[in-house]
């Protein structure tokens, strides 16, 4: 059976598009083909199997992956070839039409995908197996990652699906219901992995900020940072994104009154006017939102956060997008991942009159970039002269390994790989261009 462990070891390679999640689940596929005996390769060409985990939020993202796919089978044409994840869900017999494609499996399925390698055909009609997310009401947990981003920073899932209904979103219909991992089990995952010395653990999920809700938790995510906190062992507890509704000064304080917690938050407003929002179906308003940020303030001051635009939004003319740049210009964030809007079919968003043309939303995009680099110079310059907790990763940028402090700030030093995963006190003397330079404490 293809997958089992043999004396001739097999070799797996994969790329991953989007999110956080993604990369989770595609740690989580290759720490599956490791106990089934392969190797992991970067190596396309060296590879038995090559796995593709798509993303669907744009249409650039899908146009990625069947670059990818195409690139893959060129350059290695006898490997079984896999689509997998949500641009599998949105339009497998798209995926299934490239050329080399052997197998096409949705979200739940890549999570078994040793179960589905052996019904990947050599040639002809690739397998379609896709559908059983749309079905899911629990979570599954049996597999924990070995290992990513080297031994210091390692992502771990604790919610998955969303029931929200942004009106731009594609993901409810690609991931299923909202449906979260224990407490107890969270726990329990973070401890083993502070016990195979990763110093930073980041929790992620489709809809983190509605973690809890489907076990009957009123406060679930400050419930879940809470535990975390007293029981897990780690050094640093990160979270991924959440959604702004969800950041409440209950979280904020929790956050901000802990010592393993990162002051760090990436918010999503998506837009920063009020009527964008309504047609966007979200559940706040930019007086909440700078409330909440005057509010995290109060309690500390080297918060870290970034945030998602999406810009030329049906409906977004110039007045409103005018609201947004002046909002952020003046906001706290310390830098943004813009996005121009993509029309995902069978959203609602996609229906929508009022529409922008794509020059308008590659001009607005541009803008705001621009406002980007402004917003990282002066978070950066903050820090000048600051000494700062670093957690060094196992890269370099040039000559100088590179790391970040809790707040998210990219921080480089002149130091020896021996510090990779560990914490370092840094003097923070000048600007870098991803960053900030500085010197280790002795």
């Amino acid at each position: 059976m293809l997958g089992a462990k043999t004396d001739a070891r097999r070799a797996v390679a994969i790329a991953t598009l989007g999110c956080k999640l993604n990369q989770f689940e595609s740690e989580a596929i290759l720490t599956r083909f490791r106990e089934a005996g392969y190797d992991v390769t970067d190596e396309v060409e060296a590879a038995d199997v090559c796995v593709v985990n798509t993303c669907a939020v744009t249409a650039t993202a899908e146009s990625k992956a069947r670059a990818l796919l195409r690139s893959m089978h060129r350059r290695n044409p006898r490997a079984v070839l896999m689509a997998v994840g949500c641009m599998a869900e949105r339009a497998p017999q798209a995926l299934a039409a490239i050329d080399g494609v052997s197998a096409v499996l949705g979200n739940r399925e890549k999570e078994h995908i040793l179960d589905f390698l052996p019904l990947a055909p050599a040639s002809g009609a690739p397998a379609v197996f896709v559908g059983e997310t749309r079905a899911a009401t629990g979570f599954d947990d049996n597999v924990a990652v070995s290992g990513l981003l080297g031994r210091t920073r390692c992502f771990l899932k604790v919610q998955d699906g969303c029931s929200q209904k942004c009106t731009y979103c594609i993901i409810p219909q690609l991931r299923g219901r909202g449906r979260s991992l224990e407490i107890p089990r969270v726990v329990e995952q973070a401890q083993a992995l502070a016990e195979r010395g990763f110093a930073e653990l980041v929790i992620t999920g489709v809809a983190l900020g509605t973690y809890g809700s489907d076990l009957g938790l009123d406060h679930g995510l400050v419930d879940l940072l809470a535990a975390l906190s007293f029981a897990s062992g780690l050094r640093r507890i990160r979270l991924g994104s959440v959604e702004p509704w969800a950041v409440t000064e209950d979280l904020i304080e929790v956050m901000a009154a802990s010592r393993t917690i990162c002051p760090h938050l990436h918010v999503p407003l998506q837009s920063a006017d009020d009527s964008v929002l309504r047609r966007m179906n979200r559940r706040y308003t930019m007086s909440q939102i700078s409330r909440v940020l005057e509010h995290a303030f109060r309690w500390r001051d080297d918060w870290g956060f970034g945030s998602d635009i999406i810009v030329g939004f049906p409906g977004e003319g110039r007045e409103q997008f005018e609201n947004t740049c002046r909002f952020l210009a003046d906001s706290p964030l310390s830098y943004l991942h813009v996005f121009p809007f993509s029309a995902r079919p069978g959203t609602p968003a996609s229906k929508l009159p009022e529409r922008i043309g794509d020059s308008e939303k590659k001009e607005r995009a541009s803008r705001l970039r621009v406002l980007d680099g402004e917003l990282r110079g002066r978070f950066r310059r903050a820090h000048l002269g600051k000494c700062v907790p670093v957690l060094f990763e196992k890269r370099y940028a040039g000559s100088l390994l590179a790391g970040h402090a809790a707040n998210y700030l990219d921080v480089y030093a002149a130091a020896d790989e021996s510090l990779a995963g560990t914490i370092q006190d840094v003097m923070i003397t000048q600007l870098h261009p991803a960053g900030v330079v500085g010197e280790v404490a002795i």
